[in-house]
């Protein structure tokens, strides 16, 4: 009888190590993309949470989730992480400029080139952006950028400013929407699924993005011109996380987060950048995209345009946008 109660409190200590076993202390969330699954941006992203789960032996899972699979946009990320739709979230600077305007604020056409200068003024986009997004739950684990944004186009080829006029393209922001009406031109909003159609039926000209986004959403077919003066960076483009799912990772589960997160902002960053160099050669051999550079003084000429919209933006925005406007130029020294 001994024998058996021994058994029995033996059989009852080995059910419950199974159930405090690393399977029942894992963590599940669900990471919300708004490129398509084979995009090369929701492909590292992939790899990012695969390196997590690797890190973490199995403790922190997180199933990237591209467009399509949620029921809200691409410019609602910032609400839908916030209130715990998903815990992570893609939060493209132009995407999500309505929610959180200063988190956009690198999208001001002319004043912030590329992934380099990006990185300089960083810690002022932070000090006035974070406490943004944390009123809506939400912080910051890394930022990487896209390539610069640039013009892309079908029909007859855009060389100088003058040649803005009548003209409408896709864009991502309202700063760039403002950009091309200053220029004569005109913005439309689509989405990414509806921009092939818009371009071959005249809708649009063209669109804004990076040569990078133009072969890897597979658009390289239908534009013959690229217009590169380097609009401006490409984000940053914001891998959020609900700041209450956050919290309750365990201690060493978030420090192995933090530090894989800390290593991912930047290698995305280069890989985009590498890919940039690939995919402009591409356009250009293979699919004979006309990619023209403008001289020096026109982009000068482009600057000295758009210098007093990043003043009446940022005077609308309210004193924080001011002052980080303000701190960006002399940063730039523009």
């Amino acid at each position: 009888m001994r024998h058996l109660q021994s058994l029995f409190k033996f059989t009852l200590l080995l059910v419950g190590l199974v159930l405090l076993s690393p399977v029942s202390a894992q963590t599940k969330w669900d990471m919300y993309a708004f490129p398509g699954a084979s995009h090369p941006i929701t492909v590292r992203l992939g790899e990012f949470a695969a390196e997590v789960r690797k890190q973490t032996n199995g403790q922190l899972i997180i199933t990237v989730r591209p467009s399509g699979e949620f029921p809200f946009k691409a410019t609602e990320v910032v609400r839908a992480t916030g209130t715990g739709q998903v815990q992570m979230g893609e939060g493209y600077s132009g995407f999500i400029s309505g929610s959180t305007p200063l988190a956009s604020i690198a999208n001001l056409p002319l004043l912030v080139r590329n992934s380099d200068e990006l990185d300089k003024v960083w810690p002022i986009i932070k000090k006035y952006a974070e406490p943004e997004l944390e009123k809506a739950g939400v912080k910051t684990l890394f930022y990487f950028s896209w390539p610069p944004q640039n013009l892309f186009g079908r029909g007859p080829q855009i060389k100088s400013i003058e040649e803005f006029a009548g003209r409408k393209f896709r864009t991502t922001d309202g700063k760039q929407s403002e950009m091309l009406k200053r220029l004569g031109g005109s913005a439309v909003s689509l989405t990414l699924a509806e921009v092939p159609l818009a371009v071959e039926r005249g809708v649009v000209d063209g669109f804004m993005t990076a040569g990078f986004n133009v072969v890897g959403a597979k658009w390289s077919e239908f534009v013959n011109w690229g217009y590169i003066p380097g609009i401006h960076a490409g984000g940053p483009d914001y891998i959020m996380v609900n700041i209450d799912a956050y919290k309750k990772l365990k201690p060493e589960v978030r420090a192995v987060l933090d530090k894989v997160a800390a290593e991912w902002g930047p290698k995305m960053t280069r890989e985009n950048a590498a890919d940039e160099t690939r995919d402009l050669e591409i356009l250009k051999n293979k699919f004979k995209v006309d990619l023209f550079v403008p001289p020096q003084d026109q982009i000068d000429k482009l600057t000295e345009l758009m210098k007093p919209y990043w003043t009446s933006w940022a005077e609308a925005q309210g004193p924080n946008a001011v002052a980080a406007v303000k701190e960006i130029r002399a940063v730039l020294n523009r």
